[in-house]
């Protein structure tokens, strides 16, 4: 009987623990699995949020080019106000520089326009693999870029008025202006803000952002932003929901990388052996080649789990379902956090984050699936009449809410078949299906009649806004030919002294 009993309980024992140890390697087979899912997401979610900074300092660099491109010559001395609230919008973007194009000719006359801020200021440029010289050093007799100002005009920055590129891949850059219009990235550089040395850390990237005439032929200059980038990676590595488990490293494939191609790498990136994950990231002209590695192990909580699971199976086998059930549930619980991060990345890179409404990228995309769709519908763009006069009256918090204002006005008066943008600064468009110019004409009129007609109500005053706005009937153009007529549209209507109306069938 004893031995009846004794071989009936090591069985049980023996079923109980192999039953144990067959759940133990199911849920830490589970785990890893999830983990590595998780990962992936985590990887995802980072590249994300990568892109999503870049573009945004893209754009306050766009928005400072446009405060050229449609100024006119007059205001360009209020720069430092509306740099300065472009720069605190930003932790990565330290400096906003105009680099005004300027004949071998005109350069003495235009350093007497530039002595009136700077009186220090001298031309200069640091060729490549050479030191500071100054003076014009163009052999080709060909127009220079000049540093003709700059914001924070701080100890730092204000050196750097007078400076131009001499070197070849400036040149490159100014064509590839003219080809394509859109800005261009550099490199990873060394800031001439931190040294001139040469041995120097490079710890920063320049966007050049080209500014042309009215009729879009020619440059008038070049608006310059100086950024950070270790502020970028700095916000990854401090964002990584997944902590030491994962390293990344960003390599850089554009042009002029080849001597430094790394742009980031984990301190702890070596100690992993392999490449688990690799994806990109396009920035304008550049593509930002990403991989990260992750050790896969189980977190501390995840142990801890195994180890009273493993107890809980000898004590009584409903523990297990109980253990095992908790665990799945957190298990989801993360995946669904993850999950609702990444749409919240994903609606902040298609939204302008002061009014709710679609940024230009997505603008963009609307447009593009209209084209390709051959749907036929109408791109209208307007400009607040005079918002830099409203901010300079009332306030910059003031001009925000007006632009919060008229964002609300056309998201509640057009409903959700229309899609309304904030394109940056003070410009806005409106993508909507539309198949005549008479229809096309009584809105664009509605709209703004309507904007006129509404007052901002803030603190309990008013705000009187009117706009100039633009409106195109897509007739088989591209996008680029398109964005081009409504701008040209825009224009006209700015041109005809404001707060107009031009429709181009």
């Amino acid at each position: 009987m004893f031995k009846s009993n004794y071989f009936y309980v090591m069985t049980s024992f023996l079923l109980a623990l192999s039953l144990g140890l067959l759940s133990m390697r199911f849920v830490y087979l589970s785990d890893l699995d999830n983990n590595q899912k998780n990962f992936y997401k985590e990887a995802d979610r980072q590249s994300a949020l990568l892109s999503m900074l870049i573009e945004k300092d893209i754009d306050f660099i766009g928005a400072g080019a446009n405060f050229y491109q449609v100024g006119s010559k007059k205001d360009w001395s209020q720069f430092p106000l509306f740099a300065d609230s472009l720069l605190h919008r930003s932790n990565s973007l330290i400096s906003l520089q105009w680099m005004e194009k300027v004949e071998e000719k005109d350069i003495n006359e235009h350093f007497k326009q530039i002595h009136k801020n700077y009186p220090l200021a001298q031309l200069y440029t640091v060729p490549k693999d050479q030191p500071k010289t100054y003076g014009y050093v163009m052999k080709n007799h060909e127009p220079i870029y000049i540093a003709t100002d700059i914001y924070p005009r701080d100890e730092k920055n204000t050196p750097l008025i007078g400076f131009y590129s001499s070197r070849e891949r400036f040149n490159l850059v100014v064509e590839e202006f003219l080809t394509t219009g859109r800005p261009s990235v550099s490199d990873k550089i060394r800031l001439l803000q931190d040294s001139l040395d040469q041995s120097a850390q490079k710890t920063g990237m320049l966007v050049y952002h080209p500014v042309f005439t009215s009729d879009k032929t020619s440059l008038k200059g070049v608006m310059v932003g100086v950024v950070r980038i270790t502020s970028y990676f700095d916000r990854l590595v401090n964002s990584t929901s997944l902590g030491e488990e994962l390293v990344v490293r960003i390599i850089d494939t554009g042009f002029d990388a080849g001597d430094d191609p790394i742009m980031y790498e984990s301190s702890t990136w070596n100690n992993f052996k392999g490449v688990d994950y690799i994806t990109s990231v396009k920035i304008e002209n550049r593509l930002w080649k990403i991989e990260y590695k992750s050790d896969n192990k189980l977190t501390e909580y995840q142990r801890l789990t195994l180890i009273w699971l493993f107890f809980g199976i000898l004590t009584i086998s409903m523990l297990i379902a109980a253990l095992t059930s908790v665990v799945t549930r957190d298990k989801q619980r993360i995946e669904n956090l993850l999950e609702i991060r990444t749409k919240e990345l994903r609606y902040m890179a298609m939204h302008d984050d002061l009014t709710g409404l679609l940024n230009r990228r997505a603008i963009r995309d609307v447009i593009s699936r209209y084209i390709e769709a051959e749907k036929p519908f109408a791109l209208l763009c307007f400009d607040i009449d005079k918002f830099k006069q409203i901010n300079d009256t009332y306030g910059h918090p003031e001009g925000d809410e007006v632009l919060r204002h008229i964002g609300h006005l056309m998201s509640e008066t057009l409903g959700n078949n229309v899609h309304v943008s904030r394109l940056g600064g003070d410009e806005f468009s409106i993508v909507l299906k539309l198949n005549n110019i008479d229809e096309l004409t009584l809105i664009s009129e509605q709209i703004h009649d309507l904007v006129a007609t509404s007052p901002t109500v803030f603190n309990d005053f008013e705000i009187a806004q009117t706009i100039s706005l633009g409106a195109v009937l897509w007739q088989g153009e591209t996008l680029e030919e398109l964005l081009k007529a409504a701008d040209q549209a825009l224009y006209q209507s700015k041109t005809m002294g404001r707060n107009q109306v031009t429709i181009r069938g």
